[in-house]
């Protein structure tokens, strides 16, 4: 079997604005599993995996704060990237369902990408490849 990354867990306060984004940005994928648990403190916590058959996004309720600004100085996620068949599709659905862009990336020939923010500060960034060939894709030279 070949190794590939199954899942990443993030918590936020609200994880219903986290997987609206992710749900909005990435038609094929669906909430594949969910439910509640009692933490160490009492609390009830909603979890929920957003992803397709292979990957998914742990999301729960146990966050608390914001997340800081891309720019500054943390230890931690700084972003979660996703690559995408139509960026400008992905920008659009994004923006009906009421995220703002944050910015796009550096211009490349070979591939585009832009970047929203959850309300927790989550960055999430979206990558259009423009090209079959792997060696073009990760071209950093340019």
């Amino acid at each position: 079997m070949k190794n590939y990354f199954e899942h990443a867990n993030i918590s936020v306060v609200n994880p219903h604005n986290t997987i609206a984004l992710i749900l909005a940005a990435l038609p094929s994928w669906h909430v594949r599993g969910q439910g509640n648990y009692v933490n160490e403190r009492n609390e009830t916590i909603e979890w929920y995996h957003v992803g397709d058959d292979t990957f998914y996004l742990a999301i729960d309720s146990q966050g608390a704060g914001h997340m800081p600004y891309w720019t500054e100085r943390f230890t931690g996620l700084n972003h979660l990237g996703f690559a995408v068949d139509d960026l400008e599709a992905t920008i659009e659905r994004l923006k009906v369902a009421g995220f703002e862009l944050d910015h796009y990336g550096a211009e490349h020939p070979h591939r585009k990408n832009a970047y929203f923010i959850d309300e927790h500060g989550i960055q999430v960034e979206f990558v259009e490849y423009l090209s079959p060939q792997i060696s073009d894709r990760n071209d950093y030279t340019m």
